[in-house]
């Protein structure tokens, strides 16, 4: 599972402009999902589509996922009520869960996971590759009651559960701001963060996870920045526990959007700067298009901005990427 990135700008800015009004800078470039293309097609064609594509996973050899082992897994982390879905193909797990949010807020939470995706995304729009079976892929919508003050560093605090959760496991991981997980020099996971709001005004937070589960060669070669996955980190036997990790990290997820949502960022914050990688060391940053700032990588903020020291001034940048010297 080559994630090249996060997650993808949105082309619909008055909902977004309304929430940085709201809640000042913030970090984690959450967008608000943009108006899906799919106004024809209704449900159930949705999961039709799905259904009708099965075919390419399972030609690969790869056993669907069972949906009863990821909601035994994932009740030890989230003991609320949640929907568990599991497909062998779809075009996004995070798409199909924002066309749904977009009609009409969930009841509960919900859990989608998917063996391959043919559309897979991650930040600014950026192709996500995996053959079936290699990557743990899944997205969780949450339901809220209102929107979170800085929201978009909602991204950052599923990160930090993220990599604690892996820790657990027994991988060393790092965080690459705003959404990436790291290990040996490379990346092991992403994570997509986007607002929805139905047509009553109730907004749903929908949050997607892609981890590396194991790379050959011809990923590898596809894949534009080092990488790493789960297999070599821990051992292979990870390979058969799928449903067990994906209920387990999806709980945490869902868990920690809770927690966000009564306390915002600030009980993440310091976990965040534990793991965060480069810190200290001199960095390159684009910042939000506005071109390259170097300076020394000193913490995150409260707000989940990143802080970069250049000369005596800091820099606190709230949309961007860190550029990784070799």
């Amino acid at each position: 599972m080559p994630w090249l990135a996060g997650k993808g700008r949105s082309a619909h800015q008055p909902l977004m402009a309304s929430l940085i009004a709201h809640s000042g800078p913030v970090a984690g470039e959450l967008t608000s999902a943009p108006e899906p293309m799919l106004n024809s097609i209704g449900l159930s064609d949705l999961e039709m589509c799905a259904l009708d594509a099965t075919s390419t996973a399972n030609h690969a050899g790869v056993a669907p996922l069972a949906v009863d082992q990821i909601e035994h897994a994932l009740k030890a982390a989230w003991p609320g009520g949640c929907l568990v879905e599991a497909v062998s193909v779809t075009g996004s797990t995070n798409d199909d869960l924002v066309v749904r949010a977009r009609m009409r807020q969930p009841a509960r939470c919900v859990l989608r996971a998917a063996d391959f995706q043919t559309a897979g995304r991650g930040r600014r729009q950026r192709v996500w590759c995996a053959a079936p079976g290699d990557a743990l892929l899944f997205s969780v919508a949450v339901p809220v009651a209102a929107v979170p003050a800085a929201v978009p560093a909602v991204t950052l605090a599923c990160g930090v559960a993220l990599a604690e959760c892996l820790e657990a496991h027994g991988a060393v991981v790092q965080l690459k701001w705003p959404n990436d997980v790291r290990a040996d020099g490379g990346k092991l996971a992403g994570i997509l963060s986007e607002l929805v709001a139905d047509r009553e005004s109730r907004y749903t937070l929908v949050v997607g996870v892609g981890i590396n589960l194991r790379l050959d060669d011809v990923a590898r070669r596809a894949i534009e920045q080092p990488a790493v996955a789960l297999d070599k980190l821990l051992d292979a036997s990870v390979e058969r526990r799928r449903e067990p990790l994906i209920g387990r990290f999806g709980g945490v997820i869902m868990a920690t959007v809770a927690q966000f949502v009564r306390e915002g960022f600030d009980p993440f914050c310091a976990r965040y700067n534990r793991l965060l990688d480069r810190r200290g060391e001199i960095v390159d940053v684009t910042d939000g298009g506005r071109g390259l700032i170097s300076g020394r990588l000193i913490e995150v903020d409260r707000r989940g901005r990143l802080c970069i020291e250049s000369g005596d001034v800091i820099h606190r940048i709230s949309a961007g990427d860190v550029l990784v010297r070799r």
